[in-house]
């Protein structure tokens, strides 16, 4: 999981909020389907897999089942996601918003603290926190460390192929920190068409450790 920083709503949807009757299902999805791509990298704001404007859901962080019309309206509790379901995987193997459902959660990508309390195990590439109640939402209510959809061997792999990058470079036990701030600047930003790498959350945490 990474920290999303929220910008400005679409034009769009401030100009429809002001109008009467306004509900959520009236409003111009498309363009806060765009604008949460740029904010997010192209990257789920939970499992950090891929997606684009025809592979997303538009999430609400807060359950949409609990807010009002005019509530559902706030681009704040707005997160772009994975549409968390593979077609034949049985639903007790969703993760994301299709796992979460209308539960409510504590974890918040949003919260750049919550972020920075999330760890990986580098042996198994699973994702937890010292937060008790983080790691259930974590490992239950967003399903997190699904095997049946590879999300920890594909966080892993990431990682390994990191490590090979910089064992490239020296061997392990004398890579210099300016060799782990270079990689680590390529993991934090965004390349040439605005994305970020997929899973980059777990090579920042192991970077970062290596750093220290």
């Amino acid at each position: 999981m990474l920290w999303i920083k929220k910008g400005k709503e679409p034009v769009s949807l401030t100009q429809y909020r002001k109008q009467p009757f306004a509900y959520y299902d009236g409003c111009n999805k498309e363009d806060i389907r765009k604008k949460m791509l740029v904010e997010q990298g192209y990257l789920c704001a939970y499992c950090m897999r891929r997606i684009d404007e025809a592979h997303m859901k538009i999430e609400h962080w807060y359950p949409e089942a609990e807010l009002d019309e005019t509530e559902k309206l706030d681009y704040e509790n707005m997160l772009g996601v994975c549409m968390g379901h593979i077609e034949g995987l049985d639903g007790r193997y969703d993760t994301c918003d299709s796992k979460k459902g209308s539960q409510i959660i504590a974890i918040d990508p949003r919260n750049a603290e919550h972020i920075q309390g999330i760890g990986y195990q580098y042996h198994s590439g699973e994702i937890y926190s010292e937060d008790s109640t983080h790691n259930e939402d974590l490992n239950g209510r967003l399903n997190l460390n699904c095997h049946q959809q590879y999300l920890p061997e594909n966080r892993k792999a990431v990682l390994d192929e990191v490590i090979k990058k910089l064992s490239v470079i020296r061997k392990q036990g004398t890579w210099k920190r300016a060799d782990i701030a270079r990689l680590r600047n390529i993991y934090a930003s965004l390349d040439q068409e605005g994305k970020r790498k997929e899973y980059a959350g777990i090579v920042l945490w192991y970077l970062d450790k290596k750093m220290k």
